[in-house]
């Protein structure tokens, strides 16, 4: 992983379990105060040692490529011919709303073509790999972690592949993202106090069958046991309430999907994001959840640390979750992970820790 707290998962993770923060000045947009009869810069988590100077495609495959190198540190990446590479893009859902609008260019479909043939190729030759990945695609917004889990899902089960890389990369604080949550009314700021403090971010995990971790005796970090999506047939700006009917199915189908049903939920990792309207979706999801007691659960949510990280947002979460059974501070076996997108998607996913292994200092 690779965010504004850090070039990898350890060090990210541990900072934000520490509560640290790094929020900045950005370039742009300048909001005005009220209070101060002048304009300041928003503010947002960056990763200026990585992403500066780059936007767009580049900065993606920058962020791509950080996260990469911290996956490298445990994961060997040199023979990935028996693998299967994804890699989740940005929806872009605020930009295409504005292009809707009038007020860009239309460019969303164009944008989505050049990350769609340009962005894997522009990070494998970054990565070098002696053998290139068997299959690899690319996918998109906070839905593609889903489409990712199930395709690979499906290619292990069917020996086509040992391993999955799966990624997930977004960068809200690229000036013209950040511009248009400003034009939208989704960016905190001095006159507005419930908004979205945006950042950037890259995370990876590698998925592979049980018996296969156990046969080249990998260290197995986490289970992922069950996983749902599905979306509403309306955006964030739609004008329509925010009630959590797909977020609470997804969630309910993720844990009767469980053995247990999901007693042993401790803790929740959710996509609030200081955004009233995302809230209000969670609230009532809840209420609908009211018989599965999940109120009593405790809950982290990555935007607190690293900002708004719209299609990482899945995986930074996974990672959070996998380096909390590391250190021994999540205190529970099961952590459920939510999602959603201003796109309308929405998601679940349930990892549970592994059976006990020696940890990084050789204890149990």
């Amino acid at each position: 992983m690779v965010s504004a707290l850090g070039n990898g998962v350890v060090d990210g993770c541990a900072a934000s379990r520490a509560g640290i923060v790094r929020i900045a000045p950005l370039d742009e947009p300048w909001l005005f105060d009220p209070d101060g009869g002048e304009g300041q810069p928003a503010r947002g988590h960056s990763i200026p040692w990585v992403t500066a100077g780059f936007t767009g495609l580049g900065r993606l495959a920058a962020l791509a490529e950080a996260g990469l190198r911290d996956l490298a540190r445990s994961v060997e990446l040199a023979d990935l011919s028996r693998c299967a590479l994804y890699v989740v893009a940005p929806s872009d859902i605020h930009r295409r709303l504005l292009e809707e609008q009038g007020l860009l260019p239309e460019e969303h479909e164009a944008r989505r073509e050049v990350y769609s043939t340009r962005l894997l190729p522009t990070l494998l030759k970054h990565l070098k790999p002696s053998f290139p990945p068997r299959f690899q695609r690319t996918l998109f917004g906070e839905a593609g972690l889903f489409e990712a889990l199930r395709d690979a899902t499906e290619r292990l089960r069917l020996g086509q592949v040992d391993r999955c890389i799966i990624g997930g990369l977004d960068s809200l604080v690229d000036p013209q993202v950040t511009w248009a949550l400003y034009r939208l009314g989704l960016l905190k700021g001095p006159e507005r106090p419930t908004g979205v403090l945006p950042g950037e971010a890259a995370a990876f995990v590698v998925l592979e069958l049980p018996t296969q971790a156990s046969r080249r005796r990998a260290r197995i970090e986490a289970r992922l046991e069950a996983y749902e999506a599905e979306a509403e047939p309306f955006h964030r700006r739609s004008r329509q309430a925010a009630v959590g009917q797909a977020l609470s199915r997804c969630i309910r189908a993720t844990l009767e999907a469980l053995p247990d049903q999901g007693k042993e939920t401790g803790l929740i990792i959710a996509a609030l994001n200081g955004d009233a309207y995302r809230a209000q979706d969670w609230g009532t999801a809840l209420v609908r959840l009211r018989d599965l007691n999940l109120g009593e659960s405790r809950q982290w949510s990555p935007a607190q640390s690293f900002g708004e990280v719209g299609a990482a947002t899945g995986l930074v979460g996974l990672c959070m979750a996998i380096r909390a059974f590391a250190r021994g501070y999540a205190t529970t076996r099961g952590v459920l992970v939510w999602t959603a997108g201003d796109d309308g998607s929405r998601g679940a996913l349930y990892v549970r820790a592994p059976d006990r292994q020696p940890d990084e200092d050789g204890r149990r």
